[in-house]
C-alpha cells in the first residue's frame, strides 16, 4: 500500500511537468493579443504552432499582418521576434535560436496550417517586410491612426 501510495504521488507531481499544447496555445494567444492588440484595431490571431520551448502565431490587424516568434521562459511566453515569410522557413527558425527538431516540425505544421487560410488573410501576413525584434514604432504607428 505504502509503494502504491509512493506512486501515485510520483506520478502526480510527474504530471505537472508534462506540457499541455492546448494551454500553451492560449497563452501564446494571449501574449499576441497583449503585445499587438489594440482597442482602435482588432487582432486576429491563428494559427498557433508550439513545439517544445518555441512557438509562432500567426496574426493580421487591419490590412497588415505577421508571424511572432516566441520562446518559453522563466516568466512565460516571451516575444523573440517578428516577421513575414521569412520565419516560416526551418533554416531561418534555426538561426533565430530555434532547436533543429522544433525549427523543423514548427516549419512543417505551420505550412500544413496556413494551407487552410484564405489567400487574403496569407496575403496580409506577407506584407511584413523584413525582421523585428522591437516593434514600438508599430504600436505606435498603430496608436496614431
Amino acid at each position: 500500500m505504502r509503494r502504491l501510495l509512493g506512486l501515485v504521488g510520483i506520478l502526480v507531481l510527474a504530471g505537472c511537468a508534462i506540457e499541455n499544447p492546448v494551454v500553451d496555445q492560449g497563452r501564446v494567444e494571449e501574449a499576441t493579443q497583449q503585445h499587438f492588440g489594440s482597442e482602435f484595431v482588432p487582432i486576429d490571431v491563428g494559427p498557433i504552432i508550439v513545439s517544445g520551448d518555441h512557438a509562432i502565431a500567426d496574426w493580421t490587424q487591419g490590412d497588415y499582418g505577421g508571424r511572432a516568434l516566441y520562446e518559453r521562459g522563466e516568466y512565460g511566453w516571451m516575444l523573440l521576434l517578428c516577421s513575414g515569410d521569412s520565419i516560416r522557413r526551418a533554416e531561418n527558425l534555426k538561426r533565430a535560436g530555434v532547436p533543429d527538431f522544433n525549427a523543423g516540425w514548427i516549419a512543417e505544421q505551420l505550412a500544413k496550417a496556413e494551407a487552410t487560410l484564405p489567400p487574403e488573410r496569407l496575403a496580409r501576413m506577407k506584407r511584413f517586410v523584413g525582421t523585428a525584434a522591437d516593434h514600438e514604432r508599430y504600436l505606435q504607428a498603430l496608436a496614431a491612426q
